[in-house]
């Protein structure tokens, strides 16, 4: 990080893809849903809480963007008033449930722009009851702050376990993909031939595996290949238009055990249920008439006919899936992250991974997390998610924020959808005694 002199006129620099991701091609901001069991009640309290633990570990809460003399963007130091920063709503009384009016808040909340004289984060705290919640903490931050892996850092810095608020939350160890040693490549042979081909063919396919990433990514970035057009796809400016949020759980143990039957991971099971989703929309948006509805398509589970699957074995889905650049063992802190000689370093540091989206008709619903673990697999023999930021970089670096933002925007607007998931803790976690009873995040501003 750089370093600010007692007036705060000296700043980091910021770096070209967080100057990418406020541009006027588009601006990326991340939404964090806090969903508590119990209203707030202190809320001065808390309000002190969040601000002593983000605002003196980073200085990026505390900085707005500004140019130099020089015309380059920097981080500069300001002072921070945090009821600028918090909002507390108030709705009709006499309602039982005040879902539709919390989602039309989110809704609105997702168009309306930061104020650029503040540092570009918020607090909206919706003290009223759910069906899922008695309080709500909206925790809104624009993506030039940082990445997901960053926010949770610093989100995590302020939560204490609900059973033992002495002893910090834990998470889990992320596992690194050893493609060797999953195909079997690794072990003992009783002639080293075997060993010797069976490296050599793993560098042919990674070699082979990264040209054709790379040339599929640039031609994304410059919109010359893109998605087929289909109704789940948005129009354009569709970044613009009032999100709809919904959600639904599915059991851990279910999921671990799909996981542990065809050896995959957490990531290779969720994202085969959003394919089989996927498919299933797509054939019922298909298969309705002009006199059917899609609702009325989907309570009656009518199999697709056969005009239907030979349409969807000819569309191109993709979805875009967000991963980590970090060389990390563990959810660091706010405090590390900052640190300029940690390798973990705070900042946009994602990649990402185009995965097309099986359409074939599938009789079991497993397979398509089997299909999804293979599309993965693939994936990561690939170099192309090193090499695509690098391009990125260096053309953000050459060219400037402007052309940089507009190939990220053609690369995300070129796909049907996004995939992003974030580690969670292991056990149930509070602020300032207010149990959090679910988390989740979206990024808003993004043409999908």
């Amino acid at each position: 990080m750089g370093k600010y002199d007692e007036e705060g006129v000296v700043g980091e620099a910021v770096s070209p893809s967080s100057q990418s991701l406020s541009t006027s091609i588009f601006s990326l901001c991340i939404q964090i849903i806090l969903e508590f069991e119990q209203p707030v009640v202190d809320i001065d309290r808390s309000k002190k809480t969040l601000a002593d633990a983000l605002l003196p570990k980073n200085p990026r809460f505390s900085s707005i963007l500004e140019e130099d003399e020089k015309g380059v963007l920097r981080w500069k130091k300001t002072t921070v008033n945090i009821d600028d920063h918090l909002f507390i709503p108030e709705f009709p009384p006499g309602h039982e449930s005040y879902d539709s009016l919390v989602n039309e808040y989110i809704s609105n909340l997702c168009i309306t722009p930061f104020n650029h004289c503040r540092p570009l984060w918020e607090f909206h705290l919706l003290n009223h009851k759910t069906t899922k919640a008695q309080a709500t903490l909206i925790i809104k931050v624009h993506h030039a702050i940082g990445d997901g892996i960053s926010l949770m850092s610093a989100l995590f810095s302020c939560v204490t376990r609900a059973d033992n608020p002495t002893i910090p939350p834990t998470f889990p160890a992320f596992r690194k993909f050893n493609f060797i040693e999953a195909k079997g490549f690794k072990g003992n042979y009783d002639f080293s031939i075997f060993k010797y081909f069976g490296k050599l063919w793993y560098v042919v396919l990674v070699l082979w595996y990264t040209m054709v990433d790379v040339m599929d990514g640039l031609l994304r970035m410059m919109g010359w290949k893109e998605d087929s057009k289909l109704p789940i796809r948005g129009p354009p400016g569709v970044e613009n238009l009032p999100v709809t949020i919904s959600s639904t759980e599915f059991p851990l143990v279910d999921i671990k055990q799909i996981k542990t039957c065809i050896g995959a991971t957490v990531n290779d099971v969720l994202t085969g249920i959003i394919f089989c989703g996927i498919q299933r929309y797509l054939q019922i948006c298909l298969s309705t008439g002009e006199e059917q509805s899609i609702l009325d398509a989907y309570e009656k589970r009518s199999k697709p006919n056969d005009t239907v699957i030979k349409q969807m074995q000819n569309l191109r889905v993709t979805s875009l899936a967000m991963i980590n650049m970090r060389v990390l063992a563990r959810l660091k802190n706010s405090e590390e992250m900052v640190n300029e000689t940690t390798e973990v370093m705070w900042g946009n540091q994602f990649g990402f991974l185009h995965l097309s989206i099986p359409l074939k008709n599938v009789k079991n619903s497993l397979d398509f997390v089997k299909r999804a673990k293979c599309i993965i697999d693939r994936r990561k023999m690939s170099l192309g998610i090193f090499a695509i930021p690098k391009i990125l970089g260096s053309l953000g670096r050459l060219k400037g924020a402007q052309a940089l933002a507009k190939c990220a925007y053609n690369t995300i607007a070129s796909t049907t959808m996004a995939i992003s998931n974030m580690i969670g803790p292991m056990e149930k976690i509070a602020i300032d005694q207010n149990i959090i009873k679910r988390f989740s995040f979206f990024v808003s501003g993004a043409p999908h």
